[in-house]
């Protein structure tokens, strides 16, 4: 498993964002290797979100998938979570399935919310920019409501993890 600080360290290096080749790479690198195979599982079951296409700089070299840094967060928690008896499926229904559409979520809103920017810009559209401010901090307010709610039931299904270890244990 990741420490803290490792997390840390690999997320303001790639803030941008990671290819599935980089992810691949970190996790070998820090001793937890992960195949491709297993990161595609962790998207299809709603674990990761999805990637974004990210044009190339450069002409004819298309465009690559980039995941939001986050996802070594998420990758060391689903193995935290599984090493203490939970499985994928019942993690999908869980908090980390909650997180994992909560990133692509923001990834998606952050995403229209530049484009209506950057169209109004373009058209010079001052009074719309009121509204389009206004939809940004409701858009903000509104992940972050969905963050606490998150945050809350992860702590209880961590809640339940101890108590199911502690019956084990017996």
């Amino acid at each position: 498993m990741l420490n803290a600080r490792d997390i840390s360290e690999i997320e303001r290096a790639h803030s941008d964002g990671l290819s599935s080749q980089q992810i691949l790479e970190l996790c070998e690198k820090h001793g937890h290797p992960l195949s491709e195979a297993t990161l595609r599982k962790y998207v299809q079951l709603g674990l990761l979100p999805r990637s974004r296409r990210v044009g190339q700089k450069g002409k004819h070299r298309g465009s690559r998938g980039i995941y939001p840094v986050e996802v070594i967060r998420r990758i060391d928690e689903i193995r935290r979570a599984m090493t203490a008896g939970d499985t994928l499926e019942t993690l999908a229904g869980h908090a980390q399935g909650v997180r994992a559409r909560l990133a692509s979520a923001r990834v998606a809103l952050e995403e229209a919310l530049e484009a209506a920017e950057a169209d109004l810009k373009e058209r010079d559209e001052r009074a719309q920019r009121a509204e389009l401010q206004a939809l940004k901090k409701d858009a903000k307010a509104w992940l972050q409501r969905l963050e606490r709610l998150a945050d809350k039931t992860e702590a209880q299904d961590e809640k339940a993890r101890r108590e199911r270890a502690k019956k084990l244990e017996r």
